[in-house]
């Protein structure tokens, strides 16, 4: 069995705990930052962070007179660090009320070693090239401010090279920091860059962790610890080189994630702003591996969690899997996530095709119709949106845009339209709400200049498109032609292969459409799916079955699965029961990977900002607030306001 080891006295090396008890110190401190004016909002996720005024670091309390290796009731224990001694410890200043570096050796955490600014540094000089495991550092107040930190190593003293970096947890107890892998050096440095209260670096004690012994990490719990996140876990705007974990806490923290491929979780990515709200980013991943990630906000602690990064345009292969008219909170969504969240049924990712929040989109809507029954999916299965009729009842879909974290690279820098690229396909999101919606960032015209661009530069060998208004429906609804009239000429013009849709509570696929009508033999058409059966409650058909229409069903809610492989298109409807209900099966001639140019290939790492709401850090946000939202489960809670007479049409059998 592991037994944690003991910091050790430097000048014994015998079995020295280190002392609790740190007296308080009369700086000025609080659980929570400062908070901006009114005028100068705080993104969520991180983009900006207002820097509060700072306290003066006051002197060192005097010790509590405690015999040196004679533990107290409330000793502190290290784990996970087999701990080395140091000769000599320097820092790159200090307060000049005596907080000096040896202070972090002498096994008394009342005392300090302090200094003021951001990227201040205390350097642990081991008087020999030793192997290194990580660090372990007992701040000073840790339990009420966070401190930013970067880890590295140096053999000479001159040159240091990164080991890791991050945010400590809330805990004036010791805190061990293993580097990705061991490393030989004899200087260790921890350099500080400010912390959630103020921009001093106050630690308390230092110690290098040798490699061997016990210092292998514990490998992190699958169950989750400390108080439930009001809102779980979910993936946004994964590609191949980074992703974004948002979530929700109940209280005002600057929370971190810790990731890694495979198992490990060794790399650090924190929050840059305190708040209840957050999505942040992790950076530096590699195209179509797997992840894993744990989530450390306000004192909880999520399990860990995995999910794939995109592959690149130099793969062949993706599956993901698709659903519209969902977000209901009733017995017909539960049926289908029942099976959708079965193991690697989801595919790669999840695409929606708006209605996500029934009845009116709003934001307890959200939390107790799509993010509370879907959070065990999406903790694990990248979403990417697009918005629907009723998510546009409030605001103009404004919760909508506050809860996901898109894509927004259109000209407007809007979140409404955007495109992806995942392995060979190549997705474009439309706001097919916009017509009769618009916005100013989102209309028509803006939308048609900017998908003729998109399409136009994609080299991408497959192409689908995806919004809620169906094209082509002989649903209660039927076809929007205005919305085939702005855009299916377009479609046509540079390629698309598949069109996914909503709107209509049934499945229905058509056949190869070309302008108007079916394309002729021997010409290319589009086939136009409507999967608006994701779990809102069925409805009839508005007509017999059109000649256009291939297949049609409004019996069995479920969702599509597609697989892309090569040259071939493959998409299956799947009921709740797991029966394949309907199959389409798309061939064309494409590329070999070999054959991909490789400037393709290597894209260049997302350095793009979280895109995200704003809040007011002044109160408490709205979804801190109860309020039942009962389920969509009825015809009436999810009827539609009567559309634009002139924009649908029901076609003739």
């Amino acid at each position: 069995m592991h037994k944690p080891n003991r910091l050790l006295s430097v000048s014994s090396l015998l079995g020295v705990l280190l002392v609790a008890g740190c007296g308080d110190s009369p700086e000025t401190d609080s659980t929570l930052p400062p908070v901006p004016s009114a005028s100068e909002p705080t993104p969520i996720g991180g983009e900006t962070d207002k820097a509060p005024s700072q306290p003066t670091e006051q002197p060192a309390e005097e010790s509590s007179g405690e015999e040196v290796g004679k533990p107290s009731e409330s000793a502190i224990v290290v784990s996970n660090c087999n701990v080395l001694p140091t000769q000599t410890p320097s820092a790159s200043g200090d307060d000049g009320d005596g907080n000096v570096a040896t202070l972090t050796q002498d096994d008394n955490l009342s005392t300090r070693w302090s200094a003021l600014g951001k990227g201040v540094w205390l350097t642990l000089d081991l008087g020999s090239a030793q192997s290194l495991s990580g660090v372990a550092v007992a701040w000073h107040q840790g339990d009420k401010r966070q401190n930013q930190y970067v880890l590295s190593t140096s053999t000479d003293g001159a040159t240091f090279t990164q080991a890791g970096s991050g945010t400590s947890a809330l805990t004036t107890a010791a805190q061990t920091y293993a580097f990705s892998a061991a490393r030989t050096a004899r200087y260790v440095r921890i350099t500080v860059h400010g912390n959630t209260v103020n921009d001093w670096g106050s630690i308390t004690e230092a110690r290098a962790c040798g490699a061997g012994g016990s210092s292998t990490p514990t490998p992190p719990s699958s169950a989750d610890s400390g108080p439930t996140l009001p809102r779980q876990p979910y993936l946004q705007s994964v590609n191949t080189t980074s992703a974004i974990v948002a979530f929700r806490t109940s209280a005002s923290c600057s929370p971190l994630v810790r990731y890694g491929e495979g198992a490990d979780v060794s790399r650090t990515a924190t929050a840059t702003a305190t708040g209840w709200q957050h999505a942040i980013k992790l950076t530096g991943l590699s195209p179509g591996r797997t992840y894993s990630y744990v989530v450390q906000a306000c004192g909880s602690t999520t399990g860990v969690r995995s999910f794939q990064s995109a592959t690149g345009p130099d793969t062949r292969k993706v599956r993901f899997t698709a659903m519209g008219d969902f977000g209901t909170g009733g017995s017909l969504q539960s049926k289908v996530l029942a099976l959708l969240g079965q193991s690697s049924r989801a595919g790669e990712f999840l695409l929606t095709l708006g209605d996500n929040a029934y009845s009116s989109g709003t934001e307890a809507e959200f939390q107790s119709n799509m993010f509370k029954p879907m959070a065990a999916l999406l903790r694990s299965t990248p979403l990417f949106t697009t918005p629907g009729n009723h998510e546009y009842i409030t605001k103009n879909a404004q919760p909508y845009l506050d809860n996901f974290y898109l894509p927004s690279n259109n000209p407007a820098g809007s979140e409404r339209y955007y495109s992806f690229d995942w392995g060979p396909v190549h997705f474009v999101s439309l706001d097919s709400n916009c017509s009769s919606f618009p916005t100013a960032e989102c209309t028509k015209a803006l939308q048609q200049a900017w998908v003729k661009q998109d399409l136009a530069a994609t080299t991408q060998p497959w192409k689908i498109v995806f919004f809620h208004h169906p094209v082509w429906s002989s649903g209660e609804h039927g076809s929007s032609t205005s919305t085939r009239n702005a855009f299916a000429s377009i479609f046509e013009q540079y390629g698309v292969d598949l069109v996914l849709t909503g709107h209509d509570h049934n499945y229905e696929r058509s056949k190869p459409m070309k302008g108007d009508a079916v394309a002729a033999s021997g010409t290319r058409g589009i086939p136009y799916l409507v999967v608006g059966s994701g779990g809102a409650t069925l409805r009839p058909f508005g007509t017999s079955q059109p000649s256009w229409s291939a297949f049609r069903d409004n019996t069995n809610v479920g969702y599509l699965d597609v697989a892309v492989d090569g040259g071939t298109l493959t998409a299956k409807f799947i009921s709740s029961s797991n029966v394949v209900r309907d199959s389409l099966t798309l061939t064309k001639t494409v590329a070999s990977g070999a054959d991909i140019p490789q400037a393709l290939a290597a894209r260049p790492a997302d350095s793009a900002p979280v895109q995200g709401p704003w809040y007011d850090p002044h109160r408490l946000p709205d979804f801190l607030t109860p309020v039942v939202v009962p389920p969509a489960d009825t015809l009436e809670s999810v009827a539609d306001a009567p559309e634009p007479a002139q924009g649908f049409v029901h076609d003739l059998p």
